[in-house]
């Protein structure tokens, strides 16, 4: 069965043209002009990916993005992120809104292609789904809500990739991880430089800060530049 894409981007002769490659090339494809239908088409038609353009002008692809993420529906369906600007720091603030790919338009068919194939092979058929709740002492992470609870109170406030990163670490506590394997499992690709462990970093300072931790309190960093969550 060819894999289902949908294309969200306000541009029809781009989407057009888009469509013509991927159909050309084992793909059948669904089109939406905006982000509130692509959003709706998405629940729907559940495609195997989203091909997302950022600047739309209804709601821009990062607030589509975070919509398709937080849904019980489409929260499992890779997105891959298109765009026209290549703002210095764009790439981190869209994958930072859960997005699990990025490309700057205009972006060569064969790239295009190999970017859409490494999405689908990152979840193949079977692979378990991913606890529902994770306990450990006093904080509950609701994977379907992309709730933090801690005692009595909730956090609804950490982006995807935050929030992904605390649950990959809870899910492996009181044991470390390294973080390129973080790196990994939470953006699902190879690290690619020392600025993308970085990246790491500055997600758990985040995560910190919005839940009211101190350094070594709950998330800790061990020797090797890694992370472990213990409960305090």
């Amino acid at each position: 069965m060819e894999p289902k894409v949908l294309l969200v981007d306000d541009d029809a002769a781009f989407r057009k043209t888009l469509a013509g490659v991927l159909g050309a090339n084992g793909f059948s494809t669904l089109e939406a002009a905006n982000g509130l239908s692509g959003i709706r088409k998405a629940a729907e038609e559940k495609p195997a990916l989203v091909i997302l353009d950022l600047v739309m002008p209804d709601l821009r692809g990062t607030d589509v993005c975070r919509k398709l993420k937080s849904g019980l529906a489409t929260a499992g369906i890779p997105i891959l992120m298109l765009t026209g600007n290549d703002r210095e720091g764009q790439e981190v603030a869209c994958l930072d809104m859960g997005a699990d790919d990025y490309l700057t338009k205009p972006v060569r068919t064969e790239r295009l292609l190999a970017h859409c194939r490494a999405l689908l092979r990152r979840l193949p058929a079977g692979t378990p789904q991913r606890p529902p709740i994770v306990t450990l002492g006093r904080l509950r992470l609701d994977y379907e809500r992309k709730v933090v609870v801690l005692g009595a109170r909730d956090y609804p406030h950490l982006t995807p990739k935050e929030f992904e990163l605390l649950y990959c670490l809870a899910g492996c506590s009181p044991h470390p991880r390294q973080r390129a394997e973080l790196y990994r499992e939470v953006w699902g690709t190879d690290p690619p430089s020392e600025m993308s462990l970085r990246t790491v970093e500055v997600h758990v300072r985040r995560i910190r800060l919005k839940l009211g931790w101190k350094t070594g309190q709950w998330l800790a960093a061990v020797s090797g530049r890694g992370y472990c969550l213990v409960a305090a």
